[in-house]
């Protein structure tokens, strides 16, 4: 009863953040503080990160190591440690990241998009810097960038 006087006197969306961090859940208050930074998906041209089944409050399996949120394009990590990008995008509910034979390959509900098929491209990007996602560790404001143009829209 308390939490709702104290988040209903905030009044603002970012008042309501910086005094309760993420709230997809109830995760015990042991969360003191999170990371954050802007996060654009697309696949063929479609823009992901927006979709209601890969948000925190929308799925059944969300992780407060890397989530998304409905009411903004963030990635946030509220883990104990750092997520790489591959290990965040394995993270997120309907994804699935790996790597084989040095390419990228990542399933998206359902549909596997292998960087081995000549008509597949996948872009990860970090600060409009091309990463290895299994080697870079996410930080507080880095801007995420996965693109995937598989040629099935041509």
């Amino acid at each position: 009863m308390q939490r709702r006087t104290v988040l209903a006197g905030l009044g603002s969306l970012p008042g309501f953040l910086a005094l309760s961090g993420c709230l997809s859940d109830d995760h015990g208050g042991e969360i003191e503080e999170f990371e954050r930074g802007e996060i654009e998906i697309t696949i063929d041209g479609e823009s992901i990160e927006s979709m209601d089944k890969i948000q925190a409050e929308h799925a059944d399996n969300d992780s407060i190591d890397f989530h998304l949120h409905e009411f903004d394009d963030y990635w946030y990590m509220e883990g104990e440690e750092r997520a790489t990008v591959a290990e965040g995008l394995d993270l997120l509910p309907h994804f699935e990241y790996e790597r084989v034979d040095d390419s990228n390959v990542v399933t998206f509900d359902g549909t596997v998009y292998d960087e081995r098929d000549s008509e597949t491209t996948i872009t990860v990007e970090v600060d409009g810097e091309s990463v290895d996602p299994t080697v870079h560790e996410l930080a507080d404001r880095e801007s995420l960038v996965l693109e995937i143009e598989s040629g099935e829209n041509d």
